[in-house]
């Protein structure tokens, strides 16, 4: 799992890559609280155009920073998810809370 983040004009975006599981989700955790603090950007964009799997770790690992970004009021957008994660994120309910780009 990697995580690559891209700053442009009030947007912070996180390109997610490979797979967001339990093996991966301890660290993706730090790295984006990390990088949410640190950001004074008011949107945040998860991109999920390179991440081939998610399972429900994943999914909390989503809303965990989206409960996050809600206390500093910034919004969270999801863009890319390819079918098999659409799915996962669908069935969990994300985008009743996240919005889609």
């Amino acid at each position: 799992m990697q995580i690559k983040t891209k700053k442009t004009k009030g947007i912070l975006t996180f390109m997610l890559e490979g797979e967001l599981d339990e093996h991966a989700s301890h660290n993706a955790r730090s790295l984006l609280d990390k990088e949410i603090s640190m950001s004074p950007a008011p949107d945040i964009v998860f991109d999920l155009n390179r991440l081939s799997f998610m399972d429900s770790t994943g999914i909390g690992v989503l809303l965990g920073r989206y409960k996050r970004l809600c206390a500093l009021d910034k919004k969270a957008y999801i863009t890319g998810a390819c079918p098999a994660v659409n799915k996962v994120l669908t069935a969990g309910g994300v985008y009743r809370v996240i919005q889609r780009l």
